[in-house]
């Protein structure tokens, strides 16, 4: 069991560690949620008029999502890279389990995605955004089962790629139409019948709709409000994390078998 946790510390450490010597992804990282946030977000306010509040407030959850969205997914891709290189094999065949390591790699993407999230909490104040310390301290929360989910559906996708570029196709296929579908960056409400069936599949609906709640839910702001509680919301991320962590363990239980 000690020797498990120890493990389990050491490819969190490793996996942060090697996120944190690479400074230009950090920045390539936050950029993309600061561009559409500041073009994206204040370019369509001044067309769209809203009541008790601004589109750029109402998109603000979503941006969140979108910088948890992208890195938990690209977290995911140092599998490939492991394998690449041999330091997978390397550890399917030490005394750790697997279970240890995949949950370690979850864990860690995890962390690194709630980071750069709340480091995105900045915009916060200036979008009129008011949060207080118990507030901050559930979207830190939200924000971390939120990433594991995501991070661990990208350990799925990844476990059964072999290369960089095919991962890549994969992922630029998915992310950016569950985002789009999500709510994120208008209401489900408007959506045509076929948009709102694969918004109500998509976890990222979900992931927005939880934030959404956390920021406005003291506030008559009922646009900005999602149609599912958010007791929902939070069942669903939990069991498609659960379903997330038991596919990418049985998918590497037979990892070389």
């Amino acid at each position: 069991m000690k020797s498990e946790l120890r493990a389990f510390i050491a490819i969190n450490k490793r996996e942060i560690l090697k996120f944190t010597r690479q400074k230009s992804r950090l920045v390539t990282d936050l950029s993309r949620p600061v561009i559409w946030l500041l073009f994206v977000g204040y370019g369509i306010s001044t067309l769209v008029k809203m009541k008790n509040g601004s589109y750029m407030q109402y998109i603000f959850p979503g941006i969140l999502i979108m910088t948890v969205l992208f890195r938990s997914i690209f977290s995911s891709i140092s599998i490939i890279w492991d394998r690449e290189f041999g330091v997978l094999k390397e550890i399917l065949v030490s005394p750790v389990s697997r279970k240890t390591f995949v949950l370690a790699k979850i864990t860690s993407g995890g962390i690194i995605s709630t980071v750069q999230a709340l480091i995105m909490l900045a915009f916060a104040p200036f979008l009129g955004i008011h949060i207080t310390v118990i507030s901050f301290l559930l979207i830190a929360a939200s924000l971390f089962l939120i990433s594991c989910s995501i991070t661990a559906f990208g350990i799925v996708i990844a476990s059964k790629m072999t290369s960089f570029e095919g991962f890549n196709s994969i992922i630029n296929l998915l992310v950016q139409p569950m985002f789009f579908v999500s709510g994120a960056l208008y209401p489900i409400k408007k959506f045509p019948l076929f948009l709102k069936i694969l918004a109500y599949i998509n976890p990222v609906t979900y992931s927005v709709d939880i934030l959404k709640y956390l920021f406005f839910y003291d506030k008559k702001k009922t646009l900005f409000m999602p149609e599912t509680p958010l007791i929902w919301n939070f069942i669903f991320i939990a069991g498609f994390l659960i379903l997330m962590v038991f596919l990418s363990n049985f998918l590497f239980e037979r990892e070389d078998n």
